[in-house]
């Protein structure tokens, strides 16, 4: 029997591995007759797995009955599906549920049964009977029989849907999940009272507060946020648990929304062996600073808790209604959603929907097994790059990361994304440090996160800066026991401006507000008042000139065990975030000095490779300056066009087409 296993950031049966690199093909929604060609147009665009819900709706005739072979309608032939993509040598990803959404009836779940939530008691006993009949059938069709299926999904984008469900939940006016979660969190309720600020005497009694618009309630939001994330890993606990006792034998993954507000990733991953999230960005993110970045992290949040970094919905058209939103998506958009996937560091993905069907629309193949002209180039292009780059081989040259707290997110999804969106815009490349689990070794970390942070989390800032790292915080809320609150509270808004002197280095700054801090926390960061932007007030001369030469000390320096603590009182800024770079000294493998390019610096053995994307409206020239490991490239080649790449001195010139992105072989 052959082992199926994830390593080395690939998938693998026995000694054969393959990259994670997918396409979506819905068998039942597609004539059979189509399917031969389906397939084919797969593979012309180069790829060798497909992917698959298993419709529970569909294939229920009749309750606790199920066609998997096709008698009853020829769509309904799973068996076939399976055994015509093996007999065409590819593996198969299965997504059985018992949820599947796909923009059919009750997301793929009989009406009868939907009317409960995934972890109602009637709810899971009627999905173990599904869960056990599609497994039943094709057991020997799993790789380790033998068979195509190397992965299969527990549930899709587990959801407690407290707009649906909220009553039966406890998220209402009767008590229910929800309080009994709250006891299992807190066990005594003066422990409850005291998170609270209530007086209840029993745990039948909180109501939640589904929203964080009103502030004395902020810790009532944070348990309705806890319990999300519980709620979405108990739905994989126990679909992953079922389908290993039915004898699934192949890894079991998950896949979440893009964002931490619904499911915790790195507890999920502790009940699967792989998690990742689906990600939808609308035709304008090119235009969208924050939705790049935000697919950009993303993928860096993955490779903090999976084994490889995978996307198991990753855009290829869009479905009807959410069309109205996304917009046009055109082959450029996929060439930078395709680019800035794997600038972030993926390791595969699984295109959805690959192939067209009802309620889709702009896939690169139609429902009649056709290449769409306009689009299908484009894929078999980003597949080739793809080959050549072959990410799961690649580790990502990387000395920075920020910090990650994915319940914090869930509850502030603003909290640190002025420290994120200042490190993208300098196009500085960083990593996640996770605060759940720590163990991140990059010299550098910015605190990108609020006050909402638990003992355990600040003992691994505290860990991780005493282990020798350098921790910067930028206008943090007081960390207790680590970072000490400020004296008072300034200000140097534009068009004032400041001089900080970093070592060697110096930046200048507008900050709206700028704390200052007392001066024996540690050395101090003084910066000087200078001339404010012109034009400034009319009729104003010498007046306005006055506040210059005022020094405030706007942070200090100080050790913490082998390493060193930095507090900053001034708004994160592209410039700042550099000199910082600079003044410790820590290696910024590829910088672009184009505005709206991105890039990342990738080594396999002695080869280098970078990928650059370009979010503006033109072609550009962009100007990519590198600090290898070893010694400057004396040549570069695009993957995309096969030309050479002008060096120049420490760096590349590429050439990237407009709202796209490509890769350079450094030699």
């Amino acid at each position: 029997m052959p082992e199926v296993r994830i390593a080395e950031r690939r998938i693998w049966v026995a000694d054969e591995s393959r990259a994670l690199l997918s396409g979506e093909v819905h068998f039942w929604r597609l004539d059979p007759a189509v399917w031969p060609a389906v397939l084919e147009r797969l593979r012309d665009l180069g790829l060798d797995i497909v992917s698959t819900y298993v419709c529970w709706e569909f294939h229920e005739i009749a309750p606790g009955e199920f066609d998997f072979e096709g008698t009853s309608n020829p769509r309904r032939n799973l068996l076939g599906f399976l055994d015509l993509a093996a007999q065409r040598g590819f593996w198969v990803l299965l997504r059985p549920g018992p949820y599947i959404y796909a923009e059919w009836p009750n997301s793929g779940v009989p009406e009868r049964v939907v009317q409960r939530h995934r972890l109602h008691p009637r709810f899971v006993a009627e999905a173990k009977v599904w869960m056990a009949a599609v497994v039943a059938a094709v057991r020997d069709r799993l790789a380790t029989h033998g068979g195509p299926i190397v992965l299969l999904q527990a549930d899709n984008e587990a959801d407690p849907w407290i707009d649906v469900y909220g009553s039966q939940l406890g998220l209402a006016d009767a008590p229910g999940l929800f309080q009994t979660y709250l006891e299992s969190r807190y066990a005594q309720i003066a422990y409850l009272n005291e998170a609270w600020g209530t007086s209840i005497e029993t745990f039948a009694e909180p109501r939640a507060v589904q929203s964080p618009a009103y502030e004395p309630f902020k810790e009532r939001y944070r348990d309705v946020c806890r319990f999300r994330h519980w709620y979405a890993t108990e739905v994989v606990r126990w679909t992953a648990a079922e389908y290993r006792r039915l004898g699934v034998n192949v890894p079991i993954y998950a896949n979440t929304y893009i964002d931490s507000a619904v499911q915790d990733w790195r507890s999920l991953a502790s009940v699967c062996e792989l998690v990742g999230p689906d990600t939808y960005p609308c035709s304008g993110m090119a235009d969208r600073p924050d939705e790049h970045r935000g697919l950009l992290d993303a993928v860096r949040y993955a490779r903090c808790c999976a084994p490889l970094s995978f996307i198991p919905e990753f855009e290829s058209g869009i479905w009807h209604g959410w069309h109205r939103w996304v917009g046009t998506l055109t082959a450029t958009h996929s060439e930078l959603n395709a680019f800035s996937a794997m600038l972030a560091g993926a390791s595969g993905w699984n295109w959805y929907m690959l192939v067209g069907r009802d309620s889709w629309y702009m896939s690169p193949i139609s429902d009649l097994g056709r290449f769409r002209p306009e689009l299908a180039p484009a894929y078999a292009d980003i597949v080739r790059v793809f080959r050549a780059l072959d990410p799961p081989g690649l580790s990502r040259l990387c000395d920075t990361a920020a910090t990650f707290n994915a319940l914090e997110r869930a509850a502030d999804p603003e909290s640190g994304q002025s420290v994120l969106r200042a490190l993208y815009a300098a196009d500085l490349d960083y990593a996640f440090f996770d605060l759940d689990s720590g163990g991140y070794d990059k010299p550098l970390l910015f605190y990108a996160g609020g006050a909402g942070i638990s003992s355990e989390q600040l003992l691994r800032l505290r860990q991780y800066v005493e282990g020798g790292g350098t921790l910067v915080c930028l206008q943090p809320p007081a960390l207790d026991g680590l970072a000490a609150p400020p004296s008072r509270v300034a200000t140097a808004a534009a068009p004032q401006r400041l001089r900080l002197n970093l070592g060697v280095h110096s930046v200048e700054l507008s900050s709206d507000a700028v704390f200052v801090y007392a001066d024996d926390l540690g050395e101090p960061i003084v910066a000087e008042r200078i001339a404010p932007l012109p034009p400034s007030q009319e009729g104003g001369h010498s007046h306005v000139l006055l506040p210059i030469g005022e020094r405030l000390h706007v942070g200090y320096a100080r050790p913490v065990g082998r390493g060193r603590l930095v507090v900053l009182g001034v708004a994160p800024d592209p410039e700042l975030m550099l000199a910082v770079h600079l003044w410790f000294g820590v290696s910024i493998p590829s910088r672009a000095n184009s505005p709206r390019a991105q890039s990342a610096l990738f080594e396999r053995g002695d080869e280098h490779f970078l990928i650059v994307t370009n979010t503006a409206p033109e072609d550009r020239d962009v100007l990519v300056r590198l600090d290898l490991p070893n010694a400057l490239p004396h040549s570069a080649t695009d993957l995309r066009t096969g030309r050479d790449v002008v060096v120049v001195g420490s760096g590349v010139v590429v050439n990237v087409p407009a709202r796209s992105g490509t890769a350079v072989r450094l030699d």
